[in-house]
């Protein structure tokens, strides 16, 4: 009975530790602490943004926010400008249809630069339900995209707009179910949403030249992250096979980008290089000419999109707490339940409160725990070596009691 008593506590035991999911702190060298602005509801929605600090430090995997100790789950992604800035045109009806099917072709005025279509508004005299097929084209004479929605009036209740994606196409044509008698109002229009940046020049040297190559060679000594090359030349139309390495681990290099890259002067002064993984050390960039002259590299720089992490506060409310550790390369990467985390409805539908990173710290009880690697691994390897010594001494003391055996015998 007792032994059985005691079972039944280290059950709850261990099924509490599970449940609350307490982090490994000292597995972190860096931590940063949160602060959260304006009044945070009970599991309403926090935004952080990262800093150069956790590209410089990090491993991205290794990321993991804290409440009070128990790891919080989270969503990364690249953050965004949301354009705030709409405005409603009036769409021109250039023809119009109404006996077995009701058809309209609409104009849309011409796009200022950096502005999308993104809805247009039904309306009509009469109690409706139709299912609507909508076309878009650059021109009345072809359109290449088609959608169907569904669009009702009953009463006071209707959906009265149709989602156009953020189109650029200004040509609608609409095939309704007869007897709908549609009007349009009104489109609107909005500023595209912009990916945000930050950029970092560095100094070109001179290039180490090769037979068939040449080299460039950058310290990156500010250990500034970049996920992205733009590169410029004086050249403007020409086409080379391009290598580029990245420093790991301050010993090994390891290629991030290889490959063709074309370039003539209509595509912009800078030739843009998407990298394998992001790198936050010294770099290099192998151009080969073959039997072409060489290139005359004049600029630099690296790219690194922000990203922002979306989070569900805590149960209480509760802004103090919060905590960001990173600086683990053994950690594994950040697996949470998609439930337990914001979709992308909930933040788009809700306004999230801005956390904010304060000042790095190193973590004063890093030291890597004996549970996890790279500890845990050595201990593993020791263990599996000394079994191995284990059974070979206990092979030889057999055969040598055997071999004992036989000499007695004789």
């Amino acid at each position: 009975m007792k032994l059985q008593y005691l079972i039944s506590i280290l059950f709850f035991i261990s099924t509490t530790h599970v449940i609350s999911r307490p982090l490994a702190v000292q597995n972190f060298k860096y931590k940063k602490d949160l602060k959260i602005s304006g009044n945070l509801s009970p599991n309403g929605i926090v935004k952080l943004m990262l800093d150069e600090d956790i590209y410089k430090h990090s491993f991205y995997g290794d990321l993991r926010i804290t409440y009070n100790g128990d790891i919080v789950p989270y969503h990364i992604q690249n953050a965004e400008e949301i354009a705030k800035n709409t405005e409603k045109v009036k769409p021109e009806l250039l023809f119009s249809k109404k006996d077995e099917m009701e058809i309209y072709v609409l104009e849309l005025p011409k796009l200022p630069e950096g502005m999308n279509y993104t809805k247009l508004s039904v309306s009509s005299a009469y109690d409706y339900e139709t299912s609507i097929t909508l076309k878009f084209g650059d021109n009345p004479d072809q359109f290449v995209d088609s959608k169907t929605v569904f669009l009702y009036k009953y009463g006071n209740q209707s959906s009265g707009e149709i989602d156009l994606s953020g189109t650029k196409h200004r040509f609608l044509r609409l095939e309704a179910e007869p007897g709908s008698d549609l009007k349009f109002p009104n489109a609107t229009r909005s500023k595209q949403n912009k990916n945000l940046y930050w950029e970092k020049s560095h100094a070109v040297t001179s290039p180490v030249l090769a037979e068939n190559h040449c080299k460039f060679l950058f310290p990156n000594e500010s250990q500034s992250a970049f996920q992205i090359l733009k590169l410029e030349f004086e050249e403007t139309n020409w086409e080379r096979n391009i290598t580029v390495r990245g420093k790991i681990n301050k010993k090994e290099w390891e290629t991030v980008f290889e490959g063709t890259v074309s370039h003539n002067k209509e595509d912009g002064v800078f030739s843009e290089i998407p990298l394998s993984r992001t790198i936050n050390s010294e770099f290099e960039i192998e151009v080969y000419d073959g039997e072409n002259e060489t290139l005359h590299l004049t600029n630099a720089i690296t790219v690194q999109p922000l990203e922002e992490i979306y989070f569900f506060a805590n149960q209480d409310g509760t802004k103090e707490g919060y905590s960001l550790y990173y600086g683990n390369p053994y950690q594994w990467p950040a697996d949470f339940d998609p439930y337990s985390y914001p979709s992308g409805d909930e933040i788009k539908n809700n306004e999230p409160k801005l956390a904010n990173l304060l000042d790095e710290s190193e973590n004063p009880d890093f030291g890597f725990s004996i549970l996890y690697p790279p500890v845990s691994g050595y201990i593993a390897s020791g263990l599996f070596y000394v079994g191995i010594a284990a059974l070979l001494y206990l092979l030889f003391s057999i055969l040598r009691s055997k071999r004992s055996v036989l000499l007695e015998t004789e």
